[in-house]
């Protein structure tokens, strides 16, 4: 990476002279003022060119190698030290490096990494109502199952494995909070949502009081609720919102907080945060330690107040999810596993659905070998209908047109 670095390093530097020779080559010499003035003007390497020096280091820091997909701010966390010692430079703007310095890097690059990029809106289908995030991976993931217009036209009517279900019961024995939304796709790719059978919540800031309805109601029926935070102010707020609930809303009582706590950022890199006012005695409120409070404030003695705070995004990709599968293996989750009545009804149901499944497999082998008889005017038929119902789907439609056909015949 050091190589990198300095080559990017050494490439920006020449190019001044680089250009001062191109007019050299044009005049047939090298002006005394521009030659002066190249001489005494101190050279610096900027954040740009170490960061693109560096850039493919910090993704594969961030993503374990390109196993896992890596959040745009874990790559800005894994590159921002070197950056930091290499220009000299004080601080790093997360905005500059993952919207500027990330994107103009895979655009000159195009590099087949795994970048997530938090969504920003989302696009809701007509008829379907699949509603997709508008973020990298999940535009991507939506454009890769795009169906085309073919279709069979004699479907087998697969019946359901799973039984179908709405909410917690006979489906998850927890739900799992994370402040941010842009780990989902991680969590996706780990199937954490599968293995230890929880429900997956996030939101962008503070819990509103329809997530701590929601999370009091399944609190009640017996789900326990983990949270997942920053180790920060607002962090440690969203744990106290979702206890105690927002004006109108009921809260969730109970909750484990998984973390980040004090054992949890060891060897992960901070930044600073100042506060306008003293937070101490808010952080005392929401459960936090005296010696945590020593890391996330101190008093500068003249009104003002400072300290560090750590994010999530800190911890690279393999990182985050050893530490959360090890915390939800501490806490003793464990699958879910009904009682003996229900799978015991579950056994008969699935036995009856193979059996259907054989008798439909005998009756299609019959329709088939029958004939169709489709009406001649199929196109006006749809079109018609369309006019009077444009609200319906075209498929909708030609579904209503053959099952009068079909009553029709029956008479």
């Amino acid at each position: 990476m050091l190589k990198n670095d300095l080559s990017s390093a050494l490439e920006s530097i020449a190019k001044d002279w680089k250009k001062a020779k191109r007019q050299a080559d044009k005049q047939d010499r090298v002006s005394s003022h521009i030659l002066n003035r190249m001489r005494s003007r101190p050279q610096r390497i900027t954040i740009r060119d170490v960061a693109f020096g560096g850039m493919e280091d910090a993704y594969m820091k961030a993503s374990g190698n390109g196993r896992l997909p890596a959040n745009a701010r874990q790559i800005y966390y894994a590159a921002r030290p070197e950056i930091l010692r290499l220009t000299g430079e004080s601080d790093l703007s997360s905005q500059y490096f993952t919207q500027t310095l990330l994107k103009d890097y895979m655009d000159y690059y195009h590099p087949k990494w795994d970048v997530v990029f938090d969504a920003r809106g989302h696009i809701t289908e007509p008829h379907t109502g699949k509603v997709v995030a508008l973020g990298g991976l999940e535009v991507r993931s939506y454009v890769d199952r795009f169906t085309d217009e073919i279709f069979d036209e004699t479907p087998e009517l697969e019946p359901e494995v799973m039984i179908p279900t709405r909410g917690p019961g006979l489906r998850f024995g927890a739900v799992l909070f994370l402040e941010k939304e842009g780990f989902n796709p991680l969590l996706e790719a780990a199937k954490i949502a599968e293995r230890f059978d929880v429900a997956i919540a996030s939101t962008k800031g503070m819990p509103v009081s329809a997530l701590c309805d929601l999370l009091g109601t399944l609190r009640r029926s017996g789900r326990k609720v983990f949270v997942v935070h920053d180790f920060d102010k607002s962090g440690f707020s969203i744990v106290s919102t979702l206890r105690k609930g927002t004006r109108g809303s009921w809260g969730t009582g109970d909750v484990v907080d998984l973390g980040f706590r004090l054992e949890d950022i060891q060897g992960l890199e901070s930044e600073p945060v100042s506060y306008r006012g003293d937070p101490r005695q808010n952080l005392r409120e929401n459960g936090v330690t005296q010696e945590e409070i020593g890391i996330l404030c101190q008093s500068s003695g003249h009104g003002q107040y400072y300290g560090e705070r750590v994010e999530l995004n800190a911890m690279t990709s393999e990182r985050f999810l050893e530490w959360l599968e090890r915390k939800l293996k501490e806490s003793g989750i464990e699958k879910l596993i009904p009682e003996n009545e229900t799978l015991v009804a579950a056994y008969r149901r699935a036995v009856f659905l193979q059996r259907m499944q054989e008798a439909e497999d005998k009756l299609r082998e019959q329709i088939l070998d029958q004939s169709i008889e489709v009406p001649d005017s199929l196109t006006s038929m749809v079109r018609e209908e369309l006019k009077d119902s444009p609200e319906l789907a075209w498929d909708e439609v030609v579904w209503r047109i053959a099952t009068n056909g079909t009553e029709a015949n029956c008479d």
